[in-house]
């Protein structure tokens, strides 16, 4: 059973790695220094995600065409790494882009004031790098929800999974839970490098950002205990512990429990989640020249999903378990040009059959013919010649 981090499908915690190595290009362009621009992007990324958060909840499905379809979106799309290029391209479209996430113009000004206050540098500064992000973020999430190959119906899933992921219950968890990672690096004199887990999870979410968005989070609250539904979920699938020795289990995609969070374990969910975590172990942000060719998106294993088609009963989870459908029989390809073969040899023996006969009774006809010819040329013609009595003969005449 291989296991991934709920964090994989929040788009807070996949943003903020993600534009990690965007920080030395975004603070040149704002002309901010290094420790202000990571700041104001960790506050413009919580203002951009609460805003789309906003838009999905007033718009409801139009998210992917409206603003992941847009002409800019697209057009940096055709960049696979970030240089000077690239950043000129999101520096022209990023009013754009700007625009279409906060509405107006205004709030991305209150957005920047506020932002500002905090890292002492000036509007116009923060609002370069926060309508600049809003070009990538829109990239990114395009780019991953494509990768994953999701339709309007669980993109909108999607976003309602995300305020669980900014609650302040989770990074109070979160918190406690780095507090005693670090505590056992300090111990064991890891590197630095055993401490990336605790570097990249993102700051505390900023509840003033739902006042400026208009944003009114739910309450996804757990509603079960995740140890139980991954249990109940394995094992309504066969894969639980107690099957490992029966066949090849133990490849499975899980969500790890995670406090104050409840992810469905559902197909296009560990999808996204796989997806995510490959996309982010590519770092395509990183500052580097333009690739000759674009990488290729990212493959994930089927097994490793845990497809089933066969019916499985209903756990305890709050919705059931989703498998995809079976291809119907007559559409599946290789099915159809079997019969179509068959039908073509079979056409064609029916029609040799039908020659053969018709051939055999000709020539049945013909023989008959010729024995009848042949009968008819053995037989002897007969005549039948009458003699008068009364006249003599020739040579009775002649004797006299």
């Amino acid at each position: 059973m291989t296991t991934i981090s709920p964090t994989r499908v929040s788009m807070y915690d996949f943003l903020y790695q993600d534009t990690m190595p965007m920080l030395s290009l975004l603070a040149d362009a704002a002309q901010l220094s290094l420790p202000q621009a990571r700041l104001a992007m960790n506050a413009s990324l919580q203002a951009i995600i609460s805003t789309l958060l906003a838009y999905q909840q007033h718009q409801g499905p139009v998210v992917s065409k409206k603003l992941f379809g847009r002409a800019a979106v697209k057009e940096l799309r055709q960049y696979n790494s970030m240089n000077f290029m690239t950043i000129n391209a999101t520096l022209y479209h990023r009013h754009d882009a700007a625009d279409a996430i906060f509405y107006d113009n205004a709030r991305v000004i209150k957005a920047s004031d506020h932002i500002a206050a905090q890292i002492g540098a000036t509007t116009q500064q923060v609002q370069i790098l926060l309508t600049s992000l809003c070009v990538i973020v829109l990239r990114e999430l395009a780019i991953l929800a494509e990768y994953s190959q999701l339709d309007n119906n669980e993109l909108n899933k999607w976003f309602a999974l995300q305020p669980q992921f900014l609650s302040a219950a989770r990074f109070v968890a979160s918190e406690s839970h780095l507090t005693s990672i670090d505590d056992e690096l300090k111990q064991t004199n890891h590197n630095k490098e055993s401490a990336s887990p605790a570097e990249n999870t993102p700051p505390l979410f900023d509840p003033y950002w739902y006042e400026l968005t208009s944003f009114k989070p739910e309450n996804h609250q757990p509603v079960q205990d995740m140890r139980l539904a991954t249990g109940n979920y394995l094992k309504a699938i066969g894969r639980s512990p107690d099957n490992l020795q029966q066949g090849r289990h133990n490849d499975m995609l899980v969500f790890t429990e995670m406090h104050a969070v409840a992810l469905p374990h559902q197909r296009w969910l560990l999808q996204l989640a796989k997806i995510s975590d490959i996309y982010l172990s590519r770092n395509r942000l990183r500052i580097n020249s333009e690739p000759t060719s674009p990488p290729k998106p990212p493959l994930v294993s089927l097994g490793l999903l845990g497809g089933n088609s066969e019916n499985t009963p209903i756990t305890i989870s709050e919705k059931p378990i989703e498998y995809e459908a079976s291809t119907p029989l007559w559409k599946n390809p290789v099915i159809l040009i079997i019969i179509l073969v068959i039908s073509i040899l079979g056409a064609l023996a029916t029609i040799k059959y039908q020659i053969k006969k018709s051939n055999g009774a000709t020539l049945a006809t013909a023989e008959v013919l010729e024995q009848d010819i042949i009968k008819e040329h053995q037989q002897q013609d007969v005549a039948i010649v009458m003699i008068d009595d009364d006249e003599p003969s020739t040579e009775s005449a002649q004797d006299k």
